[in-house]
């Protein structure tokens, strides 16, 4: 049971590797980054909901592996688009 939840350890040294790159960034970086991480989830959440509702409906049977490749992508461009609104 133990074994299964080793790959957590990684993603939480992550998530606490990231928590403290943020705390140091100064006011506009940190307005920028967290922007992007709000358009990734708004945009993952409704992408989610949508494939979920596609499912039920029998229309389309979604790769559901490839949800974290849609939220980098999401996060990438609520980066590049934040990062222009504040140049």
């Amino acid at each position: 049971m133990a074994l299964a939840l080793l790959p957590l350890l990684p993603s939480l040294l992550f998530v606490l590797a990231l928590v403290r790159m943020i705390m140091h960034m100064d006011e506009l970086q940190r307005l920028i980054c967290l922007q992007s991480v709000f358009i990734a989830f708004v945009g993952t959440l409704a992408l989610t909901f949508v494939f979920g509702a596609l499912q039920q409906a029998g229309a389309y049977q979604p790769q559901w592996d490839s949800i974290g490749e849609v939220m980098l992508v999401l996060w990438a461009v609520g980066y590049v688009y934040s990062a222009w609104k504040y140049r």
